[in-house]
């Protein structure tokens, strides 16, 4: 009776290790078919995303706005008119301008911005009057050297001048007459034309810059 007892008692342990395996076992068995299930779930999401990370449209970045070129990498500023002339024939653009009492005129020839400018004169003449002659007290000119193209009413360069005269009286009785001079703009883009070989419709009433 102690023997069989005894293994018996083995025997129902024995069984005990077997069930609580096959209850490991079982548990492991869902375990392992939540962690598929749940795995078969993840992944059409993944190529879900990833189909539509790949029909995303990156924007393409545009390049920073750049003022337009006129194809000039350098500026020359040239005091002869005859330099500037042969430097700038048949330029693709040309403008000029009436600033700070100077006719100004740049062009883009060759890569180069060229340049020039003049001084347009002013000349004030006092006088006096006694019956029916007239002295001359002073003549003022902005500069000694524009004297002559006061005088003829021309430019160095050769561009014509619109002359207008203006008198006045000063308090002692004295008389002062002014000669004041203007460019107009047609006179000087027809100018212009001719001189540098270019079509009016190149040549701009402003300024050039790089």
């Amino acid at each position: 009776m102690g023997f069989e007892s005894g293994f018996d008692e083995k025997i129902d342990v024995i069984d005990l290790i077997i069930n609580v395996l096959k209850d490991h076992e079982k548990k492991l068995d869902e375990l392992v078919s939540r962690l598929e299930g749940a795995e078969a779930l993840r992944e059409p999401q993944t190529d879900i995303e990833e189909e539509e990370i790949s029909s995303l449209e990156v924007p393409t970045p545009r390049p920073a706005k750049r003022a337009p070129s006129m194809g000039a990498d350098i500026k020359v500023e040239l005091r002869s008119w005859t330099e500037f002339r042969d430097r700038s024939e048949g330029a693709k653009l040309v403008a000029f301008d009436v600033d700070g009492g100077h006719f100004k005129v740049s062009a883009v020839s060759g890569g180069v911005l060229y340049s020039f400018q003049e001084e347009i004169p002013r000349m004030e003449i006092r006088y006096s009057k006694a019956d029916e002659t007239a002295r001359i007290d002073t003549i003022d000119i902005n500069k000694a050297e524009l004297m002559l193209a006061a005088l003829r009413g021309q430019l160095n360069c050769g561009l014509l001048l619109e002359k207008r005269d203006l008198e006045t009286e000063t308090p002692d009785g004295n008389r002062v007459h002014k000669m004041v001079y203007d460019i107009d703009p047609g006179t000087a883009r027809s100018w212009l034309a001719y001189q540098l070989s270019v079509e009016d419709d190149s040549i701009l009433n402003g300024e050039l810059s790089i």
